[in-house]
């Protein structure tokens, strides 16, 4: 190789260009869609018109205070719910608009179902959050996305209604709406929508598509009458977003009293009992309105006069009082400010309305009455005292200790804070520090002022803290309080001293009472009047009984009426009836809880509250008697020596009440019954030693130690009772007879007691009975037959005294009938009158069948446009079947849809007739007062032929035709305030000439509001002249709210030839007795009764037969039997029979007896007719006797 040779390389610049600057497209897409929206404030005519200060846009008024506009083009308008008022040409139709927000993809389609057909169009709202392309120099510009709308209407194929693009640039939300039309449809439209234009799925490319909203549209003006309306216009620039809109303004107008002023809360003259519509914030006529308004309320069910207006006059009165509102003000007591969005009970509405004032809303008497816990013009209602109590005892009880609430946290809606809920707190420091903290939470309905809910809330722990509770029954002076009356309780038991009872004598103002009392001057004597009502008066003289008042009662007493004494050391407890209840005719049941007048000025202004004592009993452990003494003594009754223990101690102060104990020669204690006097008797005592012990009770059920007596012995009866005289048993039919007999000196006998047992051990006996004295005779019933027990029998005295058993050792044996005879007739006859065995035994009945409906459509008659037709009447015209739905006209034919409904069709022809029939009604009728609903639907169809070439007459029937079938079902429902039924029948017929034959089906259920009933029966029949065979299958299911059941499953089949019926089946059931015991039966009806089995080789055996009355068993094995009269055919054999060697073996054939022993060494004996002989264990003969050469 040679030397590198040097290249010179020689460059130059070739020049450049300047860089291009990416643009951005201007936005080409704006957004004008326009907000249009008809609110329904509510319902009826509202007082008034709001401003734009009142409307909110999310919580932001359209005007602020200095009158500067927050939104501006903002339109709206207002109805206020009058009967003509206009309609808002904003809204020329109803819109229902639903957020949908769906990303619509070019890969999926967006499909709506719509079944609302009375819609006239739909409204698709459209929406871009971004639409914009970047190329490859980075320019920003628009972009197209292309999309169409298809419709398919009542399931037919999709038809395109739109086809359209989206083209330009925005960089914000842009939205479109489009309107689709919608044609008329019976069942409804599908709407699709699908987005032509790909999906990009890059970063350069923003296309996101949204099915925004979707509205559905009814073409329409109207008025809406008795709402009041709120249209408001907005465009969508403003917002992202439909906002919240939200009024305040003054509500509906109601009824109120004719001189009440609802604004300045005065009320001018006296009340003549009419009323005026205007708006008002008291809660009192809200009440009065939902309960008589016939549009919302109660109204179509409870009339005005049905409402006590004068105590809702009074409730109102004491609504509207000012009291201080906590900041240096006044203002009303309850106002009510609710918005009611949904439906709601009635009665829970009025009760939570109620719940404002304090009140209740409850029905009696045929009337509504409103009662809230308010100062009252009269102390009270109508007095209790022990008196005119039944048995003269009140029962007391209080609430759990879980339940005295210390505080109270109470919701409402705070005005300052947009309506949403507040929480303000109440706590009751006495209370705190007795029980500690027990929150209480209440929701104060239609509460918009705190103030009035810290009222709220004291009245809630104030009263709750008065929780005695008292229950006592009366007699028929119990119709007179009601549920919120007040009564004063005078219950001396409580009081400690006298403070009720009844009148012995009126001399004008003096009043003779029936006991002494402590009553002085100044005093007050309050009295049941002859009229109902209770009055109390001053008492201005006391003169022994007679009590002298300062001024007369408004009707004069009467002697027996009650009295009731209020002091200024002992003042009458007062309690609010809760309830009044009916337990049993002419008694009545009330419940009061207790009532403290006192606390009203306490809750709204604070002032102390002052407790009168109800009781002067020391709260105290009373002392025991100081002594306790037994005496005795005789008497004679009726020929016989009683002897009598008396058991007296001195009374002791602060007592109400003693228990008494006693017993015998260190025997059990036995309990008298509590005692208000200081000694009791016994009578009918023995001899012997005696100990005593008595222990004081105070009115707060708080007892003493007990005191007891000196042992003392007493004589008295001496021994014990004697035995009874006999015992003896008689077989009964189930049972067993037993009678026993009284010996000399039993007749203070109190009782007899049986005894029995299976084995004859007195030791392991159980008691059967007792009998009062003198009853004997005793049945022991619901045995087995043949069923032995063993029985034994003693006396006990009035005194408690126990005598010996008889029989002394075995007991005397009784056995139940064993003879099978009566017992087979007796159960024959417990089938015969159970429905299941008549079920069995009766014939089958045709079940009434659809061909008296099916015969109704044979008549059918061209249509006479001279004729007047009744509603259902059915009438032919060319070849459909109409009905007429009302009163048709003459001259008015089908297809007329507003007199006839097309229910079928049918084709003649000289040779055939097809005919098919649908009809379905409904009907609400009313009938004394019952609603009554039921629908039915008939479907039939029907097909004939016959051999007649002549020209057919459609009015001829089926007469004529010789082969026929049909098919008919028909449904029925029915529904009432307190009974539903539903059946379901189904015929399936067919005949030729005299043969024919039929299917049929019948379901039903039948509910009341005491009984249900399902029902099933299947028929199978096939009939050939005057011979038939019919087959019916019963399913039958019935309960009540009685206890009663019932079921029952049947099959019976029968056949009739030749004047002939032969019938067989079965059935299993369970019913219930005249005792009302559940009993099932499983019973077969038929001339042979066999169980068939098949052996190898294809061989039939019955090993169990019953035929023509008798019983034939081929093999059996019974392991206890009772057997009146037996025809042995062979012989008697044990199981363990070894001809002479084992077992017993008696031969009826051969008059033969073998008996083979184990006992001892063993042995062995046989007897015939000629003697016996006798081997030993080792089989040698020991003894024969008879014939000797046998």
């Amino acid at each position: 190789m040679g030397a590198a040779r040097k290249i010179d390389v020689y460059g130059a610049k070739g020049g450049s260009e300047k860089p291009k600057t990416p643009t951005e497209a201007p936005d080409s897409l704006r957004s004008v869609a326009i907000a249009k929206m008809l609110i329904a404030v509510g319902e009826g005519e509202f007082d008034g018109a709001p401003t734009a200060k009142d409307i909110f846009l999310d919580n932001t008024p359209l005007q602020d205070p200095q009158g500067n506009m927050n939104f501006p083009n903002v339109k709206w308008e207002w109805r206020s719910g009058a009967v003509d008022q206009s309609y808002i040409q904003g809204i020329p139709s109803v819109e229902n608009e639903t957020t949908i927000s769906t990303e619509l993809r070019s890969g999926t389609p967006w499909v709506r179902a719509i079944t609302n057909t009375q819609l006239s169009a739909v409204r698709v709202r459209f929406a871009w959050p971004a639409l914009q392309s970047v190329d490859s120099g980075g320019n920003i510009n628009g972009y197209t996305i292309g999309y169409k709308v298809e419709l398919t209407t009542d399931g037919g194929t999709y038809q395109e209604v739109l086809n359209e693009a989206v083209s330009g640039k925005t960089t914000s939300l842009y939205e479109r709406t489009r309107r689709i039309n919608l044609p008329r449809a019976t069942t409804g439209w599908l709407l699709r929508i699908t987005r032509l234009t790909a999906n990009q799925n890059n970063n350069k490319i923003s296309d996101t598509m949204q099915i925004a909203g979707f509205t559905e549209v009814i073409d329409a003006k109207i008025r809406y009458p008795n709402t009041a309306l709120l249209y408001i216009e907005f465009s969508a620039e403003q917002f992202r977003s439909i906002p919240a809109v939200t009024i305040e303004c003054d509500g509906r107008k109601w009824q109120v009293p004719s001189n009440y002023d609802t604004r300045s809360r005065t009320y001018t003259g006296i009340w003549d009992g009419t009323f005026k519509e205007a708006w008002t914030d008291n809660p009192v006529w809200h009440t009065y309105g939902i309960t008589t308004n016939d549009r919302f309320g109660l109204g179509r069910r409870i009339k005005p006069w049905m409402v006590d207006k004068w105590e809702l006059y009074r409730i109102s009165q004491y609504c509207d009082q000012l009291v201080p509102d906590g900041k240096g003000g006044q203002e009303p007591r309850f106002i009510c400010n609710l918005n009611l969005q949904s439906k709601a009970d009635a009665w829970s509405l009025l009760r939570d309305i109620s719940a404002i004032y304090r009140g209740m809303t409850y029905w009696a008497q045929g009337q509504v009455f409103t009662l809230a816990d308010m100062p009252r013009a009269t102390d009270f209602d109508f007095a209790y005292t022990r008196a005119n109590v039944i048995d003269g005892k009140f029962t007391y009880s209080s609430a759990s200790e879980r339940t005295r609430y210390t505080r109270a946290l109470i919701s409402y809606d705070n005005p300052g804070n947009n309506f949403d809920t507040d929480v303000t707190a109440v706590t009751d420091a006495k209370l705190q520090r007795r029980y500690g903290d027990n929150p209480l939470e209440i929701s104060a309905i239609a509460c918009t002022r705190e103030s009035e809910a810290q009222r709220r809330g004291k009245w809630a722990l104030l009263t709750n803290s008065k929780d005695r509770a008292v229950t006592f029954k009366v007699g028929l002076d119990g119709r007179i309080p009601l549920p919120g009356y007040v009564i004063p309780i005078a219950d001396e038991l409580l009081a400690g001293r006298p403070v009720g009872g009844r009148i012995s004598a009126v001399n004008g103002k003096v009043i003779t009472l029936d006991r002494d009392t402590q009553a002085k001057p100044g005093d007050r004597l309050i009295l049941n009047l002859p009229d109902g009502k209770c009055e109390g008066r001053t008492v201005q003289l006391v003169s022994g009984r007679q009590v002298t008042v300062t001024v007369a009662y408004s009707v004069p007493p009467e002697r027996e009426l009650v009295w009731a004494l209020d002091a200024d050391d002992l003042a009458i407890p007062l309690y609010r009836v809760v309830s009044v209840a009916r337990p049993e005719p002419g008694v009545f049941e009330i419940s009061a809880v207790q009532y403290d007048p006192s606390k009203f000025d306490h809750i709204d202004t604070g002032a102390r509250l002052e407790e009168r004592p109800i009781s002067v009993v020391p709260i105290t452990v009373v002392p025991a008697p100081a002594s306790v003494d037994i005496t005795s003594n005789y008497s004679v009754d009726q020929g016989l020596a009683i002897s009598t223990m008396n058991i007296s101690w001195p009374a002791v102060a602060g007592a109400v009440a003693y228990d008494v104990e006693w017993r015998k020669d260190s025997g059990n204690w036995i309990k008298l019954q509590r005692t208000g006097a200081t000694s009791v008797d016994v009578t009918g005592t023995y001899s012997g030693a005696y100990l005593a012990r008595v222990r004081s009770v105070s009115a707060f059920e708080i007892s003493s130690i007990w005191k007891s007596s000196n042992l003392t012995n007493l004589e008295g009866k001496i021994g014990l009772p004697p035995a009874v005289a006999f015992l003896t048993t008689t077989s009964e039919l189930f049972g067993i007879g037993l009678k026993v007999g009284f010996p000399p000196g039993a007749e203070d006998t109190q009782r007899t007691e049986f005894w029995y047992g299976q084995a004859n051990d007195l030791a392991s006996a159980t008691k059967l009975t007792d009998l009062t004295y003198p009853q004997a005779d005793y049945s022991m019933q619901a045995l087995k037959a043949g069923a032995q027990f063993f029985f034994w029998a003693r006396l006990v005295d009035r005194t408690g005294n126990i005598g010996p058993f008889y029989p002394d050792g075995n007991g005397v044996m009784g056995m139940a009938s064993a003879d099978a005879a009566p017992v087979l007739d007796l159960i024959a006859g417990q089938v015969g009158r159970t429905e299941l065995g008549q079920d069995i035994n009766d014939e089958i009945d045709k079940i009434p069948g659809l061909q008296a409906q099916i015969d109704a459509l044979d008549g059918l008659s061209a249509y006479d446009p001279e004729s007047v037709y009744l509603e259902g009447d059915l009438v032919v015209v060319g070849k459909r079947i109409y009905q007429a739905t009302q009163l048709v006209p003459v001259d008015t034919s089908p297809p007329n849809a507003a007199y006839w409904v097309d229910v079928g069709q049918v084709l003649v022809t000289a040779n055939g007739l097809a005919r098919q029939v649908e009809i379905n009604t409904t009907s609400i009728t009313e009938l004394d007062g019952v609603v009554m609903a039921a629908a039915s639907s008939l479907q039939a169809l029907q097909a004939a032929y016959r051999d007649d070439t002549g020209e057919g007459d459609l009015a001829d029937a089926l007469q004529g035709y010789n082969a026929s079938a049909s098919f008919a079902q028909e449904v029925k429902t029915r529904a009432s305030q307190n009974a539903a039924m539903v059946q379901r029948q189904t015929e399936l017929t067919a005949e030729v000439g005299e043969v024919s034959g039929s299917v049929s089906e019948l379901e039903s259920v039948v509910v009341t509001d005491r009984e249900a009933t399902s029902q099933a029966i299947q028929q199978v029949r096939a009939e050939i002249g005057e011979t038939s065979a019919a087959v019916q299958v019963v399913s039958e299911a019935q309960a009540d709210t009685d206890g009663k059941f019932k079921t029952m499953y049947s099959v019976k089949m029968q056949v009739n030839a030749d004047g002939q019926l032969v019938a067989a089946g079965f059935g299993l059931g369970i019913e219930q007795d005249e005792e009302g015991v559940l009993q099932s039966q499983f019973l077969v009806s038929a001339d042979r009764f066999a169980i068939v089995s098949t052996l190898a080789g294809g061989q039939v055996f019955t090993p169990f037969t019953v035929q023509d009355g008798q019983v034939f068993m081929r093999s059996a094995f019974i392991q206890d039997a009772s057997i009146g009269v037996a025809k042995l055919t062979q012989s008697i054999q044990s199981e363990n029979y070894v001809p002479g060697r084992l077992g017993l073996m008696i031969n009826f054939v051969t008059g033969e007896f073998e008996l083979n022993s184990t006992v001892g060494v063993g042995g062995r004996q046989t007897i015939n007719n000629r003697g016996g002989k006798v081997y030993d264990e080792n089989d040698k003969k020991r003894f024969q006797w008879g014939d000797l050469e046998a």
